[in-house]
Order: structure tokens, then C-alpha cells, then sequence
């Protein structure tokens, strides 16, 4: 959309983007210049029903303190991924930290095939309140896997996906997140337990009582 409103030329001095809550919808903040002090570039409302609007140039001729920490969190992230690299980008995801007064950033594993799910390669940050430090940087699977979705629900099986996790005792939030966006059931070996995740719900599989 935003290619769009730019006639589908490239803007140099896009550098990035940021998430920011707005009522009930999410102010999607295209911004550009110098990455050490990020200003306001473009803006598309969404909804709350996930329809973005218009790509509008900003009103604004700087940003807030808090959306420049946003932006620098972000930034940061992306610059002190670990050796484990499954895929060439990543989707990020910047949220307040509930348990502090810093910066929560995913890098989800990205990819371009509809049919591949990236089990593996996600990170989970813990940043500074100023986005510039990174205190905890956690690797949330032991190695790359891409799963095919295609497979899912072949041989008269239920349509699902399987997958074990090792650096955990119980499913992570990004299998919550992957079996929302491909609208499909995951079942995690964590442990010596297998969870089921669908959607936001996860439970506990009983085996005994699926023999």
C-alpha cells in the first residue's frame, strides 16, 4: 500500500518501521533519516478488524520519545541476532515489557513461501527502556526447521503440524503465533508432554486417555 501511494517508486529514506497502538487500532509508522534519531515518515491506520487504510505522509515532525525507543529497540534487535540463522528476514515485533520498564522484541522467522512454516530460528529480546541495550537475548528453538503445510492432514490424519521443542518445558508464544497465522492445530513435544496449540489456546494432551 504504501509502494502504491509512492507510484510504486522505492523511498530512499525509509529506514524502517514501527507498531503503535491507537484506540482499538494500530498505527502502522513508516519513518525515515538517520537511524540514530528516526523522524516521522508515512503513516497507514488499521483497524481493528485488521483493514489497513490510506498511506498518509505524517503530520508529525518528530516522534515521541517513547516511539524513537520503540524504533531504536527494533533496530538493536535485528543487530545482535545470534549464529542461528534460518531465513535471510525476519518479521519484528516490539511490545512494552510487562515485567519492567524496558522493551519486549521478537524477531519472527520470515518467509516468503505461503506453503513453509518456520518452526525454528525465532528470537525473543529484552531491551533497555531507551532501545539501545540489550539485557537477555533468548533463542527460542535449537535449530532452523521449515515445515510444509501442504502435509498437514495427509494420510487420514487430522490437518495439523508436529514439532519438539528443547529449550523449553512447554510451548512457546510463537507457536501460538504460527498456528494463528496458518490457521492450524500445533502439537509440541516438550519434556516428556505433548501440548496442543490452537490458536491462543493450549492445553495438555492426556496420552492415556488418546489410546
Amino acid at each position: 500500500m504504501l509502494l502504491a501511494h509512492l507510484g510504486g517508486a522505492t523511498d530512499h529514506g525509509l529506514i524502517g518501521w514501527i507498531v503503535v497502538e491507537q484506540g482499538d487500532a494500530q498505527l502502522v509508522r513508516f519513518v525515515r533519516g538517520d537511524p540514530a534519531a528516526p523522524r516521522p515518515g508515512y503513516d497507514i491506520l488499521v483497524d481493528k478488524t485488521g483493514r489497513p487504510g490510506p498511506a498518509v505522509k505524517s503530520k508529525d515532525v518528530v516522534l515521541p520519545d517513547d516511539q524513537i525507543a520503540r524504533y531504536l529497540a527494533r533496530a538493536t534487535a535485528l543487530a545482535n541476532i545470534g549464529a542461528l540463522r534460518c531465513t535471510a528476514s525476519f518479521n519484528p515485533v516490539v511490545l512494552d515489557d510487562p515485567d519492567g520498564d524496558g522493551w519486549l522484541v521478537w524477531l519472527l522467522a520470515a518467509t516468503n513461501d505461503v506453503d513453509v512454516v518456520p518452526m525454528g530460528g525465532h528470537y525473543r529480546f529484552h531491551l533497555t527502556a531507551d532501545g539501545r541495550t540489550v539485557e537477555k537475548r533468548e533463542q527460542l528453538s535449537s535449530g532452523c526447521l521449515n515445515m510444509d503445510r501442504r502435509k498437514a492432514g495427509q494420510s487420514g490424519q487430522p490437518a495439523a503440524l508436529f514439532t519438539t521443542v528443547l529449550v523449553a518445558s512447554q510451548p512457546l508464544e510463537v507457536h501460538v503465533f504460527l498456528s494463528l497465522l496458518n490457521r492450524l492445530p500445533i502439537y509440541v513435544g516438550a519434556g516428556d508432554k505433548i501440548w496442543s496449540v490452537e490458536g491462543a489456546a493450549i492445553r495438555e494432551i492426556d496420552a492415556s486417555k488418546e489410546r
